[in-house]
């Protein structure tokens, strides 16, 4: 090999002067409290986005718990008048006060009515097809709540 010699860049490091003293410390320190910051925020919109959809939750479940209440009590109703076309308060009020077991168990409560509705009581009709074609029917139209 020739007489070449391997040539090494060099640095040479210099001191930082007064006024450069603490800028790393400082650029970091904002670095770090901007990283902060955006992870704060994040998590207030994860939190706030987990509230959201429990209560959008909460309120489905109750949505259908109130659901279950009116079709045990359309249930209860159907039953009683296969054995009466004429049921008294007494009836009713059993049929309203009877909730639905499987969800009282699970910590839903009720507040539900069955009432005759005063305002179209007592209307006849004329059955238009059917068997009882041409028949008239006292019609009783009720009420049914669940809350």
């Amino acid at each position: 090999m020739n007489n070449e010699k391997a040539s090494f860049a060099t640095h040479s490091f210099r001191r930082p002067s007064r006024n450069e003293r603490g800028a790393a410390l400082a650029t970091s320190l904002i670095i770090l409290s901007l990283l902060a910051t955006i992870s704060m925020t994040v998590l207030a919109v994860v939190t706030h986005e987990s509230r959201i959809a429990g209560s959008d939750l909460q309120r489905t479940q109750t949505f259908y718990a109130a659901a279950a209440g009116v079709e045990k009590m359309t249930s209860d109703f159907s039953n009683l008048f296969a054995r009466t076309s004429k049921p008294s308060t007494y009836d009713l009020d059993n049929i309203s006060n009877s909730y639905p077991v499987e969800l009282t168990g699970e910590g839903f409560s009720f507040s539900q009515s069955l009432a005759v509705d005063a305002s179209q009581a007592g209307r006849t009709v004329t059955i238009p097809t059917g068997a009882f074609a041409g028949l008239l029917a006292s019609v009783t139209p009720y009420l049914l709540t669940s809350t």
